[in-house]
């Protein structure tokens, strides 16, 4: 294989030894992750944890600090840096985080306008280190799909398939992952995958992980801590919404995930950084 510049890491990246054995640690660390997060799902049904909070966190680290971990031993084994700040990191991890807001917010938007979102009262005043909790750990669930699919995955697929294909496979095994954690939808693995194209092609753009990691956290947080749209969540939340009526406008039980908002609007966000936009705006600078 010649030579490539690697968008995603520091000046021209390397074939990392064979690609047989590249195929093979793309293949066994995809494999491991699986182990790992069915394996932790497990541990953590049965170890009896008092009290609740203990037991979410539990849940929590049991599922994704081995997978982060496993993401940074994959890195190593290949030589590959996993944990790159990027290209003018402080810039793109506000563009980062002010996408991930901004883009949940306008579906929140949508489904609200179709009359699916429902404003419901808080109830209870939850204390604010429930909040805090919540936070800390989507940083980590964050933390750990960005280090395993963008640090790790995305790299590695670039040296053996290039970009492009490498942004769309990466985003297959995102989608595919998430139904061990109880995506079922049709219509949600797809928005995964819209997901994970988005979380990819900002990794390619600014060189790092600081874009995609803010982008996905910003999304996340602003739908559970912020609206309240995760049903069933173990945090509080500044506000509180409930899903109803049409379950393309998210009032199925996947709600926003399995929701057309959430489609156009991670395709409105997808289009700007496709490489032909990218070349464009170089082209004109």
């Amino acid at each position: 294989m010649n030579e490539a510049t690697n968008p995603t890491g520091a000046g021209p990246s390397r074939v990392r030894g064979s690609a047989v054995f590249g195929w093979a640690v793309i293949i066994g660390g995809l494999a491991a992750a699986l182990g790992l997060l069915r394996g932790g799902q497990e541990l953590a049904a049965r170890l009896p944890v008092e009290p609740p909070a203990a037991a979410i966190v539990l849940f929590y680290f049991a599922l994704f600090l081995p997978l982060a971990l496993l993401g940074l031993i994959l890195g190593l084994i290949e030589r590959r840096p996993i944990l790159r700040a990027g290209r003018r990191p402080i810039k793109w991890a506000a563009i980062g985080l002010a996408l991930g807001i901004g883009g949940l917010a306008i579906t929140a938007g949508y489904v609200w306008i179709n009359g699916t979102m429902r404003s419901e009262p808080l109830g209870k005043p939850m204390p604010g280190a429930t909040l805090a909790m919540g936070l800390a750990l989507s940083v980590l669930t964050v933390g750990a799909e960005e280090i395993l699919f963008r640090g790790w995955l995305l790299s590695a697929l670039e040296d053996r398939v290039g970009q492009a294909l490498a942004v769309v496979l990466s985003a297959v095994a995102f989608s595919g992952f998430h139904v061990l954690g109880g995506a079922q939808n049709p219509l949600s693995l797809v928005n995964l995958m819209l997901g994970g194209i988005w979380f990819a092609l900002l990794a390619q753009r600014s060189g790092g992980l600081l874009a995609p990691f803010f982008a996905h956290l910003g999304w996340n947080v602003t739908e559970e801590l912020g609206f309240g749209l995760v049903a069933g969540s173990e945090f509080s939340s500044l506000l509180n919404h409930e899903m109803v009526g049409s379950a393309l406008w998210g009032g199925s039980d996947e709600g926003l995930n399995a929701s057309i908002a959430m489609s156009l609007v991670l395709i409105a966000l997808i289009v700007p950084l496709l490489p032909i936009f990218s070349r464009s705006a170089k082209s004109r600078s």
